[in-house]
């Protein structure tokens, strides 16, 4: 692996050479820190998951998946047919579950202040934001407290 050209010539993702299109497996690294905000919020990112997605419909060899945070960024990023819906909104998904998320920021926060809370104190949790941008939540989340199979997202339509 440390011979190949793709490592050792990294392309980034606002790069205009880059695209998805070649890849079979798109996975988002989670995390909450502050820093999360400009992975969780670019554009150039969502744009390429926006053309990305299509592809991983059922039965497509293409996958997407995402852990913690990282499926903010799929339900932050804008479907490419410009209805202004997210590009899981037809999917089923889980995310990092609020009450899991809602009782670490509670047990640090007098010490760690908002450190659980990605864009501060008063903004809604991972799981709620994902719920939002669903076409049918009760349907399409799958809940990672439950049996459900869902250990990593592996986002299914």
């Amino acid at each position: 692996m440390v011979k190949m050209s793709e490592i050792n010539n990294p392309v980034a993702w606002t790069s205009p050479s880059f695209t998805l299109a070649n890849y079979d497996l798109v996975f988002l690294p989670g995390g909450h820190d502050k820093g999360m905000q400009s992975y969780i919020t670019n554009k150039a990112l969502h744009k390429h998951l926006a053309e990305y997605m299509p592809s991983t419909k059922r039965g497509s060899r293409k996958a997407t998946a995402a852990i913690c945070h990282g499926v903010q960024v799929l339900a932050a990023a804008d479907a490419a047919d410009g209805s202004g819906k997210s590009v899981i909104h037809d999917f089923e998904t889980t995310s990092l579950v609020g009450t899991m998320e809602s009782a670490a920021y509670w047990a640090t926060r007098a010490f760690l202040g908002s450190y659980y809370k990605t864009f501060g104190d008063g903004t809604d949790n991972v799981e709620t934001i994902v719920r939002k941008r669903l076409d049918d939540p009760k349907k399409q989340y799958k809940s990672s407290m439950s049996t459900s199979p869902y250990v990593l997202l592996f986002l299914t339509s």
